[in-house]
């Protein structure tokens, strides 16, 4: 699956994670490591807007990510088991963006060596360690909106295998940067500002959801096959505290841009979840 935040492609990692219980994560860091890793704080937008985020990575296992927080770092190393929901994350890693140019050696990196590259390099600089636990945690059901089951005017179902078109992808060379005028590439849900659009499976949807709502978020529409979509919501929603209203922007919240544009909607519920639970996490020195 591929997704783009403003300009991200975030290539969630297919490769299992084995549960490890209360076993801190620092020591499970195993296999090859990143041979040159550069990161910097970004400063902080002048006029408070969304920095524009963008994740590369190639067939080797390196990566450049530009305006990335640490807390997406975490959620892309240890995906899919571990929630938006970071127990004990502090704030600063949800909101200090930093640019990360990673190297490495490997010819071909497997998704287990991703995975591993990226782990070690959170523990060895930004000295993370956790562990995972079971919790009970809010989340939300998606489900068609509608009794008759119509979709939404902004959402239609497209004749495209994503499946196919992420194998063939996989041993691309990376991407140069992605054009923001032209549409996105097949089987990409970008979000750019306040504006989504792209294709994707329903679980690209519920994973574009995740991060829209700030909870995880169960698929129960019963869909099936690829969907192109076009929303417009306020994207900084989920990130404010509860007590502060909206901003001045005029986009609604996904609650409302999702059954007006899509026919979807999110309903409350719980699930019981492995849930990361950080006990270490510093900022790194600046190289």
């Amino acid at each position: 699956m591929r997704i783009q935040f403003a300009t991200l492609t975030t290539l969630l990692a297919t490769a299992f994670l084995a549960s490890v219980g209360n076993v801190s994560l620092q020591s499970q860091v195993a296999g090859p490591r990143f041979d040159v890793v550069s990161i910097k704080l970004v400063p902080p937008s002048p006029n408070g807007q969304p920095r524009s985020t963008r994740i590369t990575q190639g067939p080797d296992g390196g990566f450049v990510a530009t305006h990335v927080s640490v807390a997406l770092l975490i959620t892309r190393a240890y995906s899919p088991s571990t929630p938006i929901e970071i127990e004990g994350l502090p704030e600063w890693a949800r909101t200090e963006r930093y640019d990360v140019t990673a190297t490495s050696s490997l010819s071909k990196a497997s998704p287990e060596e991703r995975l591993a590259m990226l782990q070690a390099m959170l523990a060895d600089r930004f000295r993370f360690a956790a562990h995972f636990e079971m919790r009970r945690q809010p989340a939300f059901d998606l489900v068609i909106a509608r009794d008759d089951r119509r979709l939404g005017p902004t959402f239609v179902p497209v004749d495209v295998d994503c499946a196919a078109v992420r194998a063939a992808a996989a041993d691309a060379p990376p991407n140069s940067r992605p054009d923001l005028n032209a549409p996105p590439p097949p089987c990409v849900i970008r979000v750019v500002g306040n504006r989504v659009e792209g294709e994707g499976t329903m679980a690209d949807v519920a994973t574009w959801l995740r991060m829209a709502s700030g909870r995880f978020v169960v698929d129960k529409t019963g869909l099936q096959g690829t969907y192109r979509l076009t929303t417009e919501y306020d994207a900084l929603a989920a990130r404010r505290p509860s007590d502060v209203q909206q901003s001045s922007s005029t986009s609604p919240s996904i609650f409302t841009a999702l059954p007006e544009d899509l026919g979807l909607r999110l309903v409350s519920s719980t699930t019981e979840r492995e849930t990361l639970s950080v006990d270490r996490l510093e900022k790194p020195t600046e190289n």
